[in-house]
């Protein structure tokens, strides 16, 4: 049971948390499941990559990565999945250059992506209705458009990438695309509504391109995973079990889901100690301890040596997770 549902069910004077709602809470999805999606996202993404690298070899490599909680394996009911596609092509970054050196040009794009994205979901609709009238229509797609490779950008890679993984995903599963890649919808084929960003690998880092304001945004996980590992490992598994938990409490509270850079983060701070214990103990530690140290001490897991407020990929409303808190301890 949801904990939204458990309060609905009682009375304001009989609200209490216990721990074996605590336990529940903290308890693995089947990791499995987001693994075998990535898999199965990712083979018809390869299929839709080679279709363009056999036009015109625009892309030199490219590779998947799993970036949210289902990476670290505490995710929640509600979670998405969240993909980098990392490709690697001087070609697409050089046109990102091209496309900000003119503005009329940039205004044109954006035209010319509302135009698209608003043809493409009258026809999805079109062709859905279709498919429901007569099953031979089972393989209608979007129209094709072809791509003037002399001029390439990387905003015709992602509607060329759309173009040809519609054939590869069946008719119960929505396509369509987003500021920073490709969303994937799909209760039946899926099961989770998968995000797939388009990133240029840059060394260490990512470039991921926003086709709203045409520009590059650097990101840097640093020492991220290496650091979740290390801090798992230390408290005995506990560390991976308590972002789980604090995960899946914020969600059903707060009705969205939390950035994981944060919660890493400030977990990751907690000292070992408060780990230590059975699942409701370790929780009631670490939340009274959060509770009372600031957020000014607080270092990212990204990089020690900067505060996790300062990091670029946290975005965070610190009032809801205040009031998140309080909630919390209203119910203990």
């Amino acid at each position: 049971m949801h904990i939204l549902c458990y309060i609905k069910n009682m009375k304001n004077n009989d609200i209490i948390l216990d721990k074996n709602y605590i336990e529940q809470f903290a308890q693995p999805i089947n990791p499995l499941y987001s693994q075998n999606v990535f898999n199965y996202v990712c083979e018809k993404f390869d299929f839709a990559l080679k279709d363009i690298i056999k036009k015109s070899p625009v892309v030199s490599d490219y590779d998947f990565k799993m970036v949210n909680e289902c990476a670290t394996q505490t995710e929640t009911q509600s979670s998405s999945l969240d993909i980098f596609l990392s490709i690697k092509s001087p070609k697409l970054e050089m046109s990102v250059l091209k496309l900000n050196k003119n503005l009329f040009k940039k205004f044109f794009n954006k035209l010319k992506i509302a135009y698209y994205e608003s043809k493409r979901e009258k026809q999805e609709k079109k062709r859905r209705e279709k498919n429901k009238l007569n099953d031979d229509n089972n393989n209608i797609m979007l129209k094709k458009t072809d791509f003037s490779y002399d001029k390439y950008n990387i905003n015709d890679f992602k509607k060329e990438l759309l173009q040809n993984l519609v054939k590869y995903f069946s008719n119960e599963t929505i396509l369509y695309t987003t500021d920073y890649g490709i969303t994937l919808e799909s209760k039946s084929e899926l099961g989770m509504t998968v995000n797939v960003y388009i990133v240029i690998e840059n060394g260490k880092m990512y470039r991921i391109f926003n086709s709203s304001n045409f520009k590059l945004t650097s990101i840097d996980f640093g020492q991220r995973f290496a650091n979740f590992e290390v801090k798992n490992y230390e408290t005995n598994y506990n560390y991976q079990k308590a972002v789980r938990l604090f995960n899946s409490l914020f969600v059903n509270l707060m009705n969205y889901s939390l950035n994981q850079i944060y919660i890493e983060s400030l977990l990751y701070n907690c000292p070992n100690k408060l780990f230590e214990g059975s699942t409701y103990e370790m929780f009631l530690k670490i939340f009274n301890y959060i509770t009372i140290e600031s957020n000014l001490n607080c270092k990212s897991i990204t990089n020690e040596n900067i505060n996790v407020l300062n990091d670029n990929l946290v975005k965070i409303n610190i009032y809801d997770f205040n009031k998140f808190l309080k909630i919390l301890a209203s119910l203990l």
